[in-house]
């Protein structure tokens, strides 16, 4: 079991937080949603602090609680436009599809009707997707090596094997794992043994090449490589390692058709997540952005520290992005612009807790998350912390800044240290032209560039409303300073006379 280092004092901590909970109730804040797991974020500076709980695990659901039996290893969730659950629970070789809920089971797939009429198994499917445009089902079957596409019905549309081409190495099996179709009917598939990113197939299944793939980040060791291959021989070359990027582990769509991709890597912190537009060009890639934990994973029972490794990535109907890491069995949850908004789940036995985090998706106010080893399914339901973070969010995100000002209030009730609320106030203040609240507001989310913008209005606006005073008191100095030679001289000339006719007197 994983237990997190990022509490150095961790008894000292929740002893802290206790007195804090207890205080900002005394004046007037509302209260904590409890989890059984230290519910942290992350500050200004990159350090894990106690927050509030955006999700609670609310259940978990099993194949025997839905009355199919036990879930054999699965390993992928999709909800489609219908909002109908798509369960891949692959040992099975079957496809359960229930309601957005879990609590009732409206099908199960395990077999397809060819073209020709054969009928046909799935062996070890892994991934699905649903087509919200022609309702078509795209299954990677993985150790049949194909995508079958199927209609409703369980009636094959098309198959899609091992292509025949150059761009794809003739030793290499056809291994798909995760599968999606944009909307002009484009096929993306990720394979377990691919690294030059997804294979992508055109809608009659004719293969166009690779989509999105990840770059080699430049590491001390990338680069040592690289000096030494330029100074070596052929035969040192040849018995050199290859450096290769890291392949993609899993994707969705968004609403607008970009397709987001996460990387299970311990090694490639580059292109964790990429948001990619039609050209494949990661829209991410000039943003500081960071995903998973900031910190490591310490494992007492092995003594070694774990990065976050994301192995699922879901877009939320309003554009969040959530993120499933494995090590720690732990959604991150971010706004469409990758700040983040939530961290919930952990490695337990316990509710909320997963053993094998596989997959997840997200319906309304829920986040549904898939653990393998366990085969069940974990319904998280959104706190009215969640809810009035979300509100507060879709308002900023949406330009809406003055109006996002009460929201964000609401949210410090909740949570007096939630930094994206100190950020949305100070942004809010700015649009009223309230610049000092606006700048006492990036003083506390610790923002040089919200602070100088505040400033910078606020200084406008005191020189607007004193310029008059400010430019006669300078036309004074000016015209004081242009007098005064002329008065002094004056002055002195009138001592001079006054001296000599003192000293004729006294003669």
């Amino acid at each position: 079991m994983m237990k997190r280092t990022i509490f150095p004092h961790r008894s000292a901590c929740i002893t802290l937080s206790a007195m804090l909970a207890a205080c900002t109730l005394l004046h007037g804040a509302l209260p904590a949603a409890a989890e059984h797991y230290d519910v942290y974020s992350y500050d200004r500076w990159d350090e894990a602090v106690p927050s509030q709980a955006g999700y609670l695990a609310e259940r978990a659901v099993s194949g025997r609680n839905l009355g199919i039996g036990s879930l054999n290893e699965p390993t992928d969730l999709f909800l489609d436009a219908q909002n109908r659950l798509y369960i891949v629970d692959s040992q099975n070789n079957r496809i359960v599809v229930t309601d957005a809920d879990v609590s009732e089971v409206l099908r199960v797939a395990d077999k397809f009707t060819m073209p020709d009429g054969s009928e046909t198994n799935l062996s070890v499917p892994t991934g699905i997707y649903i087509a919200p445009e022609t309702g078509l089902w795209y299954i990677a079957d993985h150790d049949n090596s194909r995508v079958l596409v199927a209609d409703d019905k369980g009636q094959v549309q098309m198959e899609i094997t091992k292509p025949d081409s150059e761009l794809f190495p003739a030793n290499m099996t056809f291994l798909p794992q995760r599968v999606l179709a944009d909307k002009a009917g484009n096929v993306y598939v990720v394979l377990g043994n691919i690294t030059t990113g997804a294979a992508m197939f055109g809608a009659d299944g004719s293969f166009m090449g690779y989509y999105g793939a990840n770059t080699v980040e430049a590491t001390s060791k990338v680069v040592a490589d690289y000096f030494w291959k330029l100074i070596s021989t052929e035969e040192m070359r040849s018995r050199q390692a290859r450096t290769v990027p890291t392949g993609i582990t899993s994707f969705d769509l968004d609403s607008e058709g970009f397709i987001y991709t996460c990387t299970q890597s311990t090694s490639q912190r580059k292109d964790m997540v990429k948001k990619l537009n039609p050209a494949g060009n990661n829209l991410f890639a000039n943003e500081y952005v960071s995903w998973g934990d900031y910190q490591s994973v310490y494992d007492k029972n092995t003594n070694i520290s774990y990065q976050s490794m994301l192995c699922d990535i879901d877009i939320s109907d309003d554009g969040s992005i959530n993120c499933l890491d494995l090590t720690a069995g732990r959604v991150f949850q971010y706004d469409k612009d990758g700040n983040l908004l939530f961290i919930f789940g952990t490695k337990a036995d316990q509710l909320g807790g997963f053993s094998e985090a596989a997959a997840l998706e997200s319906y309304k106010n829920s986040v549904l998350v898939l653990d393998k080893r366990k085969g069940t399914v974990t319904v998280f339901r959104e706190t009215d912390f969640g809810k009035a973070v979300h509100h507060a969010t879709n308002l900023y995100n949406g330009g809406y800044y003055a109006e996002a000002i009460q929201p964000w209030q609401d949210v410090l009730r909740y949570d007096g240290n939630y930094r994206r609320a100190f950020l949305g106030l100070s942004a809010g203040y700015l649009v009223q032209g309230d610049y000092k609240a606006s700048m006492e507001y990036a003083k506390l989310a610790d923002s040089s560039y919200r602070y100088d913008r505040a400033f910078e209005c606020w200084r406008q606006e005191w020189l607007a409303a004193h310029g008059k005073q400010i430019l006669t008191v300078i036309l004074l100095c000016i015209l004081a300073g242009i007098l005064a030679p002329h008065v002094y001289k004056r002055y002195r000339s009138r001592r001079k006379f006054f001296r000599k006719h003192r000293k004729e007197g006294a003669v």
